[in-house]
């Protein structure tokens, strides 16, 4: 058990020490991705129970890899930096690979169209960054 709890401490701290996951939003929206981003990783991390610490690094790995990775596409998509369409398209197909490769191949993810929708509510001037972020995290969190 505490080879699982160190695990999970390094995890939470390599989230928390990459100030600029954080630095591109305010802070309530930055506190709620990180909120995700660090949920997201401890459930990962807790099913490497059984295995060694090597073992266990090799499994995490690729999958922290794109929870940072997916947190740093979503912050600039909730700043407004993916402003045209295409650049749009190109984050859903890095997010959609990315949530694989988090959740796994064989995981329920929302639809592209259900994406698309949300990721173009950056328009909507009245959305601010941590709506966006609570409704990114819904549409990934419900079953579909």
């Amino acid at each position: 058990m505490a080879e699982i709890n160190a695990r999970i401490q390094r995890t939470v701290e390599e989230m928390m020490g990459n100030e600029s996951l954080l630095q591109m939003l305010e802070t309530e929206a930055a506190t709620e991705m990180l909120n995700w981003g660090i949920n997201t990783a401890k459930t990962i991390v807790n099913k490497t129970m059984d295995l060694d610490d090597f073992a266990a690094e090799l499994a995490v790995l690729p999958r922290l890899k794109a929870i940072r990775q997916s947190m740093r596409s979503i912050g600039n998509w909730a700043a407004g930096k993916y402003a045209d369409p295409e650049s749009r398209l190109q984050l859903r197909e890095k997010l959609l690979g990315y949530f694989r490769v988090i959740f796994g191949e064989d995981a329920r993810l929302p639809s592209a169209e259900k994406i698309d929708e949300l990721l173009n509510e950056v328009d909507n001037k009245d959305n601010t960054p941590h709506q966006l972020i609570l409704k990114l995290r819904r549409l990934i969190e419900e079953p579909n």
